[in-house]
């Protein structure tokens, strides 16, 4: 064990017995059985499950549906437990898995929490998502017995930097892992770099984006649509995922729009709701008119800003042009791909580092464009709002790419599970 990781380990523990009082304490603010899992608190009789799906939040929970539908495609009926880490995962993954999997809280990393949820869970087979290395728990897991699987493994080219230097402790935790699957050969040769053994990492391929494929659903595009008040031949273009300092340029881009497109309503989606009345304040800054996501129906304006977690997907299903947040602001982007399953446009800024092989895919199949600022938005949706038929081929040419991207990803990871639980 490298000197780096004990260290970990020893401050983790040290720092339990100051920190659990607090830990408590957020008892108030916390949905009940997810605050029980994180403190590995969970009552009942001690679990078995097949396989322990760890997924932080609400991208890596569409990444555990989109496995464990492929799981259940092989018909196995396999026991199967999905962890949280924030809220909003715990929120999800209750809504879409609930009624096939145990959804609990995902213990700090803590050891003396870490002792009390094994306990409760011993899985046969334990996969993290994504890049979630979290030392005690991978440890204890191991010494448990348990197989481990990493599952979507990406390093962005983001935080690449930040990850080698800390090798030391992430080089035992990728070769802790008895299979590493890879989302693109690049992600490979990063984790790699950063000690996962080459023989046991395997491109599969991203089941982020393979989720997406089927969710478009035309009949919730039509709700939302109908509650935006908006009829067939007005426009709708969805900004989401906004970061901080995106509602401007945003906003700014639709005072030049409106001029030439009177009817056009304009869906501002903050990343974090703590946002939302920052969106109102900019919108009357600019002499606009905003109304709540919450107060449809009933109340119209040129401006909607969603106040909610949830209804973004489908919004982009009502969109003529979607724009992707958290790439004017160097946040590294959201996810691409969504506005992509439904055969939308996609526009984004240039800091799309956290999802490079969906931007590399979309640029390469003519799907999506980049901007830099309010007037290169504005001139690329008035492009697309005036062009019909390039909008359309547009749209089709983004979908295309996401089908390039996702598919058999989530077959192939769940054939790498399969492997690893063996006989039962």
């Amino acid at each position: 064990m490298s000197g780096l990781l004990s260290a970990y380990r020893w401050a983790s523990r040290a720092a339990y017995l100051p920190a659990a009082p607090l830990l408590r304490a957020r008892a108030g603010r916390t949905p009940r059985g997810f605050l029980a899992g994180r403190l590995g608190l969970e009552a009942g009789e001690p679990l078995r499950p097949d396989l322990w799906i760890h997924a932080v939040s609400v991208g890596e929970v569409a990444v555990a549906e989109a496995v464990v539908a492929a799981l259940d495609r092989r018909g196995g009926g396999l026991d199967i437990v999905v962890s949280c880490g924030t809220p909003a995962g715990w929120d999800r993954a209750r809504d879409r898995l609930g009624g096939r999997c145990r959804v609990v809280g995902y213990p700090l990393d803590f050891p003396q929490v870490v002792a009390r949820a094994l306990r409760r869970l011993r899985p046969r087979v334990y996969a993290a998502v994504e890049a979630e290395l979290w030392p005690n728990l991978l440890l204890s897991v191991r010494r448990s017995g348990a197989r481990t699987v990493l599952l979507n493994g990406r390093i962005s080219a983001r935080s690449y930097p930040a990850y080698r230097r800390i090798r030391s402790l992430t080089r035992p935790l990728l070769q802790g892992f008895d299979r590493v699957c890879a989302i693109s050969g690049r992600h490979a040769e990063r984790l790699q770099a950063l000690g996962a053994p080459p023989d046991r990492v395997v491109v599969t391929g991203n089941a982020k984006f393979e989720g997406l494929l089927d969710r478009p659903d035309p009949g919730a595009a039509a709700a939302v649509r109908s509650r935006l008040g908006v009829e067939g031949a007005v426009p709708v273009w969805v900004a989401g995922s906004l970061r901080k300092g995106e509602e401007g340029p945003a906003l700014d881009a639709f005072c030049r729009l409106r001029g030439r497109w009177p009817g056009l309503v304009l869906c501002l989606v903050p990343r974090h709701l703590e946002r939302v009345g920052r969106c109102h304040r900019a919108a009357r800054r600019r002499g606009l008119e905003a109304v709540d996501w919450s107060r449809l129906p009933g109340k119209t304006a040129p401006v909607v800003v969603v106040d909610e977690i949830g209804p973004l997907f489908d919004l982009y299903g009502t969109a003529r042009v979607a724009f992707v947040g958290g790439s004017l602001a160097p946040k590294g982007g959201q996810n691409l791909m969504e506005p992509a399953a439904w055969g939308c446009p996609v526009v984004y800024g240039p800091h799309t580092e956290n999802f490079e092989d969906a931007r590399a895919a979309l640029d390469a199949a003519g799907g999506g464009m980049e901007v830099r600022d309010a007037g290169t938005l504005a001139a690329a949706v008035d492009r697309l709002l005036a062009d019909p038929g390039r909008r359309d081929e547009m749209g089709r040419r983004a979908r295309a790419a996401l089908e390039g991207l996702a598919a058999g990803a989530a077959e192939r990871q769940a054939d790498v599970l399969l492997r690893a639980l063996g006989p039962a």
